[in-house]
């Protein structure tokens, strides 16, 4: 190579290096911000150009034990649980004695480092640490950081230790790896807020700025009356998820006029209250509680799912007169099939304009309470169904045999006013193709006066006759003009050849 090329090759490389140096802040901050956070701030040292970038990210993510990961895991096998919480619990009396400093808290201070040193503005921070942290006091220092950062949304969740194999039976010991104390501005000056693993305390203060839209409990141990002090005070509360909790009086209340979403997730209560005027969407997924305690107050309800976990619904779970409460069961109580409506202002379900189920459609019982529903629900516009439920679950006599054939169970039914002039959208996934099934998409099609589409997901062991049989109904006389039924092959089968309806039956025996 001459030297003239040589020399162009030189230009042209420091022309390259220049364009990526003088990219813009903005444009080099959306580049590595797509990177983990210490991987961000490892691009510190690559020059001083990139010296103070990463302290402009919008985003914080920290994972104390990822943070000098080798040292920690060294730190952790060979010293016992015990004695690092004794010492995390030292260092909160006198957090600058040195003998009281450990590889845990070296991680805690670059956590409280980076927050210190960011520039911002910075919208949100997730941290993930070791129970040490709590003990220690750190999270709550982190917490109080944020806070004046002005961060408008935070998840923080502490790692779950085992204190049997860990040695301790010291409850003090065991309450300093789990509770903090929060000040009340982290239930209101945050946006959104998700506290997961914890045992936490707290004060109301009525005085404190109320911005809180949205608050995820998860894992958490809730005193009542801190919670409910909590839903008081936190006047802009919109968002509430309440997810594996443990209330302190076996029940969980809910009262507050501004809740607009509610979401009740693994719960094992004696009794539930809904109190929310405003709320329009209810979230309930595999809730154990009792019968007659279940109330709800939602006038302005327009969308409720009620799901079951499967692997929960493969038992029979009874503990002190509860039971694990299927979506029937669900339907049954607030719409009052049982003899008492779990309401205390009418029909909640007036206003209902999406319903989504984990349901077994296979049943007399469920199809009778399918049918009572779809007439307590004018308003009712979108309906799903997951199919996919152990049947084995349901009461012994949930197919107490009908007074005719069960071909003429929905033949019965007169239209109701939900399926002749508001029900538009049904989707079923999990078709099994039986009787009960087969008999409730025709009565769709027969009498569905307004409806745009009717999507079935059938099961991958579906046989050829029943997957035929449903296709069969696509040449029925529809009521509604606009109706298309879609339907889908099995899962199984989508994720190996694709989504092919067609091919999938030619493939069945």
């Amino acid at each position: 190579m001459s030297e003239g090329e040589q020399k162009k090759v030189k230009v042209a490389e420091e022309e390259e290096v220049d364009l990526i140096s003088n990219l813009p802040d903005v444009l080099l901050g959306s580049i590595i911000y797509l990177l983990p956070y210490m991987e961000v701030v490892r691009t510190s040292v690559l020059s001083k150009r990139w010296e103070t970038l990463w302290k402009n990210a919008h985003d914080l993510s920290f994972d104390q034990r990822q943070m000098l990961k080798s040292l920690i895991e060294d730190y952790i096998q060979n010293s016992p649980l015990v004695d690092r919480l004794t010492m995390a619990m030292e260092r909160k009396v006198a957090p600058i004695n040195e003998e009281y400093f450990d590889v845990i808290a070296e991680a805690a201070l670059m956590i409280t480092s980076n927050i210190d040193n960011h520039i911002g503005p910075l919208k949100s921070c997730t941290i993930r640490h070791l129970p040490e942290s709590c003990a220690s006091a750190d999270v709550v220092g982190w917490l109080r950081k944020l806070l004046e950062k002005g961060v408008i949304k935070v998840s923080i969740e502490r790692e779950s230790c085992d204190y049997h194999n860990g040695g301790i039976s010291d409850m003090d010991v065991k309450l300093a790896a789990s509770t903090i104390d929060l000040p009340f501005e982290v239930f209101s000056n945050f946006k959104v807020l998700e506290l997961k693993n914890y045992y936490f305390n707290t004060t109301p203060s009525p005085d404190s700025q109320q911005t809180l839209k949205t608050l995820t409990l998860n894992k958490v141990r809730i005193i009542s009356n801190t919670f409910y002090d909590i839903l008081a005070y936190c006047s802009s509360l919109e968002n509430l998820t309440v997810e594996n909790c443990d209330f302190l009086r076996d029940e969980l209340k809910i009262v507050s006029p501004s809740l607009k979403y509610i979401k009740i997730c693994k719960m094992n209560v004696l009794r539930i209250l809904i109190s929310a005027f405003n709320v329009e969407v209810i979230e309930i997924d595999s809730i154990i509680c009792s019968h007659q305690d279940l109330v709800f107050e939602a006038p302005k309800l327009q969308v409720l799912r009620a799901y079951n976990e499967f692997q929960m619904l493969g038992e029979i779970v009874f503990i002190d007169g509860r039971k694990l409460l299927t979506t029937r069961d669900i339907i049954e109580i607030c719409s009052g099939i049982l003899g008492h409506r779990g309401s205390g202002m009418g029909n909640i379900f007036k206003h209902l304009v999406t319903l989504c189920l984990d349901f077994e459609l296979n049943s007399s019982r469920n199809t009778r309470a399918l049918s009572f529903a779809l007439k307590s629900y004018p308003q009712l516009m979108n309906l799903q169904i997951n199919n996919q439920v152990k049947f084995d679950y349901y009461d012994q006599n949930d197919n107490d045999s009908l007074p005719y054939p069960v071909s003429l169970f929905w033949l019965k039914r007169d239209p109701c006013r939900c399926v002749s002039r508001n029900l538009k959208s049904v989707c079923i996934k999990g078709y099994k193709g039986g009787e009960f099934e087969f008999e409730f998409v025709k009565y769709l099609v027969l009498n569905g006066g307004v409806m745009d589409n009717i999507t079935i997901w059938f099961l991958d062991e579906c046989s050829w006759d029943e997957v035929v049989a449903t296709a069969c109904l696509r040449s029925y006389p529809k009521l509604s003009p606009k109706l298309s039924i879609d339907l889908k092959p099995g899962t199984e089968y989508i994720q190996k050849y694709g989504g092919s309806f067609d091919e999938w039956v030619r493939t069945l025996n």
